[in-house]
């Protein structure tokens, strides 16, 4: 699955109010029903706190993954937001959480779901397009990182050029 072709800059929000995981849930859910994704915030909000009370979606890195599943809508829906500060989301690695992608899937498609979580998890494991999302300040450029399109500070590719570690 492809998550640029998930994403909608509509979807991206550089800064989600948010001191704890409850707050910054019900944000995320205010801001998905404002831009028209979804209806109902309370409902919403319940059904991803309800899903955190199972075990925190926090998967390191300063990434958590709030998920959940709808029956009134169609496909995969993908939201990207960062909080201005980074909070305490019970993440398996211990650190706290800056960087959040939210996803809601069709109840009827539990193979969808999975795929998403699944191409998440693939992409936040480069550190690097981690910390690119976090540097950027706005929909649009958070929307270019999550599509490859923009590239890091550095034109550096990679290649140290330093000789292997002596073996012995």
């Amino acid at each position: 699955m492809d998550l640029a072709a998930l994403a909608d800059p509509e979807r991206m929000f550089p800064e989600v109010p948010g001191f704890d995981a409850p707050t910054l849930l019900r944000a995320f859910a205010q801001r998905l029903v404002a831009q028209g994704t979804v209806r109902d915030p309370e409902d919403l909000y319940h059904r991803l706190w309800e899903r955190e009370q199972l075990g925190s979606t926090g998967i390191g890195h300063g990434v958590a993954v709030p998920h959940c599943k709808l029956g009134k809508i169609d496909e995969v829906i993908l939201a990207l937001g960062k909080s201005a500060d980074p909070i305490d989301f019970g993440a398996v690695d211990g650190k706290p959480v800056q960087l959040f992608f939210v996803v809601i899937s069709p109840e009827k498609k539990p193979a969808a779901h999975l795929q998403c979580l699944s191409a998440i998890s693939r992409w936040v494991q480069d550190e690097d397009n981690v910390q690119r999302l976090v540097a950027q300040t706005d929909a649009h450029s958070m929307y270019r990182v999550l599509q490859g399109d923009a590239a890091p500070e550095t034109a550096a590719d990679g290649a140290s050029g330093a000789a292997p570690a002596d073996p012995g």
